[in-house]
């Protein structure tokens, strides 16, 4: 019975860890795939703010050069720097859960492992059990008389 029920929670604490790293590679995807939104939506917000700017700019009979073209550039990298770092957080928290992942796996694993060796001892304190019982039954040996 022992055996049985530590076999059973082998079992269910690998599929947990299997679980848990499903869970935490999909958060992973979902982290990546809402950042690449957010990073196309910054790019669509910058382009406009840089249409506005160069329209502005035109309005007021001022050419692409110059100052103008420097603020649009640094307008540009700034917003660049903007969404490079909307990556990188992802990109990190992405990995993050992937080792969690890995993580959860091993655990599951090391679980197992250890629950295999709770089995060994288990059938072997069985075993000794049986043996002293076994041993306990058998019939005395007559002590020869002394004397």
């Amino acid at each position: 019975m022992s055996v049985q029920g530590q076999r059973a929670a082998a079992k269910a604490a690998e599929q947990s860890a299997e679980w848990n790293a499903d869970q935490a590679r999909k958060q992973a995807s979902y982290e990546e795939s809402v950042a690449q939104k957010n990073m196309r939506r910054e790019r669509e917000n910058n382009r406009r703010e840089l249409a506005r700017m160069r329209a502005l700019g035109a309005r007021s009979g001022l050419a692409e050069t110059g100052v103008v073209s420097d603020n649009l550039i640094e307008a540009s990298e700034r917003h660049q720097t903007e969404i490079d770092d909307i990556w990188e957080k992802a990109s990190t928290q992405a990995k993050q859960l992937r080792g969690q992942a890995q993580m959860s796996l091993w655990e599951g694993k090391q679980a197992k492992q250890a629950s295999k060796y709770q089995i060994y001892g288990t059938v072997a304190q069985g075993v000794g059990s049986v043996a002293s019982t076994l041993n306990k039954m058998k019939p005395a040996k007559p002590t020869p008389p002394v004397g």
